[in-house]
């Protein structure tokens, strides 16, 4: 939270810590941060999502592909906003 900016959004993805946990509620409010709960599938949820999905035979939108050593250079890509569909990285 201290890491947000003001105005800023947290998303928890997921529970991790149990079903407790210790919110500085003061920090919320001063930075008034948006905090918005995520709860995603099972792992079978997801196994039978990507299953479906190959079975449509969907392919992403890929518009350009950097090698590793041009990290950078699909960072400021991607900040230009120049870009229509997926940045991706070679390894």
């Amino acid at each position: 939270m201290h890491a947000c900016r003001v105005g800023g959004s947290i998303i928890l993805i997921g529970v991790l810590t149990g079903i407790k946990g210790d919110i500085p509620t003061a920090t919320l409010m001063r930075k008034q941060i948006r905090l918005t709960g995520v709860i995603v599938g099972s792992n079978k949820d997801q196994w039978d999502f990507v299953s479906a999905l190959e079975c449509m035979n969907f392919k992403p939108v890929v518009d350009t592909t950097f090698a590793l050593e041009r990290l950078s250079d699909a960072f400021a890509f991607e900040e230009s906003g120049k870009h229509f569909g997926k940045i991706c990285v070679s390894i």
